[in-house]
């Protein structure tokens, strides 16, 4: 039997397959599906740098009550995002390797997969960070007017879908290397496919730019915030929200263990591809240096499991610790590929991870950085003497 806090969870899941969102956009006969992972939150209000201070910047405190987690809190999450891409997948061209697709265009640029098991994850993240954001799609003070949205690196397009929804006057776009969006969308939702370290080149500026969990994605982020910068109108905002590995720990539970050599190595592996997963940290400076102003960061502490104490921080553990035995998975290509593991070392390396993830005794963490900032406003000829 799954916990209190993981029924929960999961109802709140289910419930977002309904077909009417927070803003009361009701999909038409043309459109019977948005996404079916869309959660139903509540509505947004003009995010203030009141409200935007009072989220985030704590510091997990241990739970000593309980060391073990229970099986079925991870697969009460996992469990509630089910298949809902295969109808649309099978009709375009991946690559296959080691029991997983990835994509074809610009092949290898992406290093993890884009199968459905992957698109699940992706969308079971986008729950996590709305658990994290107190519902919010973002942090940037955008106004409830906003116009034109991008949304970078969409995956599924679940982020974009519900920005759309919330936003029914907004033109929102969504780009991806892959794919693998879903057919019906609201009608102010377009997707395209194209590669975020290209020179972009838009037929207008946007409003408001997301880019969202990416530290797998770039060679060159600072190159992607340039173009950011370029394609947001005058007082435009970019937001970035990134995860960085390895993990984290305040004590030295997690030194030692195979989640703690897992983490270094995915962290490695990236490096070795130009790919490192610790950008984030520099998103900040990146972002004031290219030219953007009032930029603000906070910093979340998202623990592996449930371990630390206070109930918000225990879902966010589960939903995390779900993310991250999928990520697992998705892992093997790295360890194959990247560092050349033998097959045989790999499965019971990943195995032991799993076995680590589930310990509570390991007080692990990843930083999650959510940073954002306005493009300048135009000086008026008289402002400028």
């Amino acid at each position: 039997m799954s916990s209190p806090s993981a029924d929960l969870i999961a109802d709140e899941s289910r419930a977002s397959s309904g077909n009417m969102d927070n803003r009361g956009y009701t999909p038409s006969a043309t459109e019977p599906l948005t996404h079916a992972n869309v959660d139903n939150v509540p509505d947004d209000k003009l995010m203030t740098e009141a409200s935007a201070s009072s989220i985030g910047d704590s510091i997990l405190e241990v739970d000593h009550s309980s060391s073990t987690q229970d099986d079925s809190d991870t697969h009460s999450i996992a469990s509630s995002f089910s298949s809902t891409h295969s109808a649309t997948s099978s009709v375009y061209d991946f690559v296959e390797e080691h029991g997983r697709t990835y994509h074809k265009y610009k092949e290898g640029k992406y290093v993890l997969p884009n199968d459905v098991e992957e698109q699940n994850r992706l969308d079971l993240q986008h729950q996590l960070v709305l658990k994290l954001l107190d519902g919010r799609l973002q942090l940037a003070p955008i106004p409830a007017t906003v116009q034109n949205v991008l949304d970078v690196a969409t995956g599924t397009g679940i982020w974009a879908i519900e920005f759309a929804q919330r936003y029914p006057e907004a033109s929102v776009t969504g780009t991806d290397l892959s794919p693998i969006q879903p057919e019906y969308v609201p009608a102010n939702c377009q997707f395209e496919i194209d590669d975020a370290e290209d020179e972009w080149v838009f037929s207008r500026k946007f409003d408001f730019i997301h880019i969202r969990f990416v530290m797998t994605c770039f060679a060159n982020p600072r190159f992607v915030i340039e173009q950011a910068y370029q394609a947001c109108a005058p007082g435009g905002y970019l937001e970035m929200q990134d995860g960085v590995f390895p993990l984290h720990c305040h004590d030295d539970s997690l030194e030692g263990t195979v989640l703690d050599a897992w983490a270094k190595s995915c962290h490695e592996a990236g490096t070795k591809v130009g790919r490192p997963w610790n950008n984030a940290v520099n998103y900040k400076r990146w972002m004031e240096e290219i030219g953007f102003e009032d930029v603000k960061e906070k910093i979340f502490e998202v623990p592996t499991n449930p371990w630390p104490k206070g109930r918000r921080a225990k879902e966010l553990g589960m939903w995390f610790n779900a993310d991250l035995s999928e990520a697992r998975s998705a892992s093997k290509v790295l360890l194959l590929k990247m560092l050349q593991w033998p097959p045989e070392k790999v499965e019971p390396f990943l195995e032991e991870v799993m076995i680590d993830l589930r310990k509570k005794e390991i007080h692990a963490y990843m930083p999650i950085h959510v940073v954002y900032g306005r493009k300048p406003l135009l000086k008026s000829a008289s402002a400028s003497g």
